[in-house]
This record gives structure tokens, sequence and C-alpha cells, in this order.
């Protein structure tokens, strides 16, 4: 028998960090699908729930989604915690901020362009580039055309502008960004949010990297809201790109 865990916001002390899980059900190759996907959907509706407590203010709350490493399954995770979001009627924004390696255009199936370095850029409205999605309540911001300097790009004024004229218009504004033990592209947004969630998976997370990617976020004073816990079971990961398999999409898939 193994044990499936998929996805908990762990609350942080200091610097301690606990991981928690959602549910501790054994589970044998013949449990269904739908038992399966209740219990996922139950795991992001606890990481909703956490983020709620965690960010105590009124306004548009801004949440940074990164990893220490490729392919822990950061994308996967901010996508469905942005669905889970605006499934509970909140307004929510998704917007793919890795500029070198986006992904958001893939799990809802539309071109990566006009997108956030259109908008940023001048060739592009905003309204050209923010997109609906199936979800109500979700909107979506492509990363875009790709450009040589995407550290200066999410560390520019412009950027800082943009966010804040869209933290009128939305409950949550929710940041996928690349790892942060690979290039330092996310801090500038970290800086400027309400808190970063970090997401580790089972067998390609190390201690080593999520430690040094933690020591560095203290050192800018972020606020780490918690650690997602992703894959427990799974078969290890590809170091060399994102891993996304079918227990870490409940609400896309690509059959959606």
């Amino acid at each position: 028998m193994k044990r499936k865990g998929v996805f908990v916001l762990a609350k942080n002390r200091n610097r301690y960090y606990y991981y928690s899980y959602s549910y501790s059900k054994d589970y044998a190759p013949g449990d269904s699908q739908a038992q399966l996907k209740f219990q996922v959907s139950e795991a992001y509706k606890t990481i909703r729930t956490n983020l709620l407590f965690s960010i105590l203010k009124s306004g548009c709350k801004r949440i940074v989604f990164s990893s220490a490493s490729p392919g822990e399954g950061k994308s996967t995770v901010s996508v469905n915690t942005a669905i889970s979001l605006a499934q509970a009627n909140s307004r929510v924004l998704l917007i793919d901020c890795d500029l070198r390696r986006p992904t958001m255009h893939r799990f809802f199936n539309i071109p990566n362009t006009p997108g956030l370095t259109n908008v940023l850029g001048g060739l592009n409205t905003l309204g050209e580039a923010m997109l609906d999605t199936k979800y109500p309540n979700l909107k979506l911001l492509c990363s875009g055309l790709s450009v040589p300097n995407p550290s200066e790009m999410l560390a520019s004024a412009q950027l800082r502008e943009l966010i804040e004229s869209l933290s009128e218009s939305f409950d949550y504004i929710i940041f996928d960004t690349p790892p942060l033990g690979v290039v330092s592209d996310a801090i500038p947004l970290i800086k400027n949010s309400d808190g970063v969630v970090l997401v580790v998976r089972e067998m390609v997370s190390t201690f080593t990297d999520l430690d040094k990617t933690i020591g560095n976020l203290q050192m800018v004073d972020a606020k780490i809201l918690g650690l997602v816990y992703n894959g427990s079971g799974t078969s290890r990961a590809n170091k060399g790109g994102y891993y996304h398999n079918r227990y870490s999409s409940y609400y896309y898939s690509k059959k959606d």
C-alpha cells in the first residue's frame, strides 16, 4: 500500500517549516479516479484556506509562487490555486512571470502572445493581452514575447505601476515565477508582494537547495507564507525541465 500525498500549505514559524497533509488515506491501485480527484480538490481547498488566513489585509492580495529548482511543479500548483480561489468567488488574475520558460499558455491551450512583455513594451494594450478563461472570475496574462532582459523587465517601474493598477480590479493576483535557485528574476516581485509560496516535490527537492532558497529570501525580508509539498508517491521527476503529471492536474488536464 502506498500513501498518496498531494498539496498542502505549511505555515512557517521563524526558521522552522512544517509539512502537513490534507488527508492520509492509504490508496490501492483500484481506487477510482473520482476519489483521487476529490482528494486533490480538498488539498487545494486547504491551500486556499491557509492563504486566506495568512494574509490579513483588505484589498488585493499579491502572491508569488516559486520553487528552489526546476521540476517541482510550481506552475501546476499556481494554476490550480488560482482556479480554486476563483471558485470561491474571488476575482483572480494569474500572471506568467517566467519570462524564460513560460508555461501558462500551454495549460490553457492559447498563444503566449500578446502578454506581459507586450504590454510593458507598449506593443499591446492590457485589454488586448489579458484574457478570460473558461473558469469564472479567473483572468490570465501570459508572459508575452521573449525578451533579452527578463530580470530587468520584472524589476522595472513600469511593472510596479501595472501591478498597482491591476490591484484595484482583483482580489488576488497570482504570479508564477522562475525557480529561485536558478535565477533571481522573482526577487523584485516577491519584495513587492504579500508573500511567497514555495513548492517542493518529493524526489526532486533537496534540503540543501531549499535551505539556500529560504536563506536568500530571508536576506531580502521576504514573507514566506509556507510550503506546498507536491507529488508524494510519484516517480522521480526529470530535473532538466518542469514536471507535470496527472495527479497534479485536478482542475486543468490535457482534455480541458
